[in-house]
């Protein structure tokens, strides 16, 4: 099924919604952004992820509600890097920092539609494909980039398969920017009672502009332990050096294995584990959401986002594994969301 998204940059933006019985995934075609996960519960189906009903207002919130992140997710400091010997300048869109690919990161871009079939409105289905070409020197990044996105479901589970190819040595560091609240996706809703589990011992503490300082930190007698399940909203406002920088939780956190999380809301009883072969993943509280979504106004901490990731700024921290892909070699990463019951 195709849905009309509005306009974006003048042209009509859609939705295609993929399912197969357990589960109803909307994807937009601006940013490859998931808009809605509507869940198979025994009272009906409920939506876990919010999202926006309009293109031009999804994009004016600046919550990358669901988006494909790139070139290279999250903070690069000082909108620069070296490779090759050779300093790259990027567009700088937080501060002095590139976040989410700069100005005109991907989650502004129309991507194109490839599942044979996906273009007339009776279109259903459980997978789409969608690719976007970002040339050479795209927001300061080298090499002309092919990247194609693969959204599959499989059972209660929703894949995503990221791959991408350049022509040059660059830097790519994909992620899915979805926002949970397993609750239900409600703007009068808190997420914090949500339960989660991280598999992680470490975290990766930040400094000014959420840069992290290059140290890899024990969870243990800290807020950022979440070793065991604890409500979101267990510690969030305990007085911490690092919750006062980003007011809540904004963290990267070191993985120990491809199981990365675990939550689950007790109200609805719908259980989320996330799987995914990249190294890091980041933790946002939602801690300055806002915007007209589908829902209504997004209230701070209405949802979170789980971020598999490379580490921030790993394009500058040595002892950071730097996201780097290497001229005409393919490289492919991958985030599955498994939803069940509790």
């Amino acid at each position: 099924m195709i849905k009309s998204f509005g306009e974006w940059r003048g042209k009509p933006a859609h939705i295609y919604e993929i399912s197969n019985g357990s589960l109803s995934v909307g994807i937009s075609d601006v940013g490859a952004a998931v808009q809605y996960i509507q869940v198979k519960t025994p009272s009906g189906f409920t939506d876990v992820c919010p999202g926006f009903d309009d293109a031009g207002e999804w994009a004016k919130s600046g919550t990358y509600l669901g988006a494909t992140v790139g070139r290279v997710a999250n903070r690069i400091s000082g909108a620069k890097f070296s490779l090759g010997g050779k300093m790259y300048n990027l567009s700088r869109n937080d501060g002095q920092n590139c976040l989410h690919g700069g100005e005109d990161g991907f989650d502004k871009r129309f991507f194109k539609v490839l599942t044979e079939g996906a273009q007339g409105d009776d279109w259903r289905g459980n997978m789409l494909q969608l690719s976007l070409f970002s040339p050479d020197g795209d927001m300061g990044f080298p090499g002309n980039l092919n990247l194609l996105v693969t959204y599959k479901l499989e059972g209660s589970s929703l894949g995503i398969i990221y791959n991408a190819r350049s022509d040059k040595d660059t830097l790519w560091a994909p992620t899915c920017h979805t926002y949970f609240n397993l609750g239900g996706a409600s703007a009068a809703a808190s997420s914090c009672g949500d339960m989660l589990r991280i598999n992680a011992d470490c975290f990766t503490p930040s400094g000014a502009g959420l840069i992290p300082t290059g140290e890899v930190r024990r969870v243990e007698g800290t807020p950022f332990d979440f070793r065991d399940f604890r409500a979101i909203g267990e510690r969030i406002d305990e007085k911490d050096e690092q919750l006062a920088i980003a007011g809540g939780y904004d963290h990267n956190f070191v993985l120990r294995g491809e199981h990365a999380a675990c939550a689950f809301s007790r109200e609805s009883g719908i259980k989320l584990d996330i799987y995914t072969d990249m190294p890091g993943l980041h933790f946002y509280s939602g801690n300055f959401l806002g915007g007209n979504s589908a829902f209504g106004a997004l209230a701070p901490r209405a949802a979170y986002a789980l971020e598999a990731q490379f580490f921030p700024d790993a394009a500058n921290i040595p002892s950071f594994e730097k996201p780097l892909l290497k001229a005409g070699e393919g490289q492919t990463y991958r985030i599955e969301y498994k939803f069940g019951r509790v």
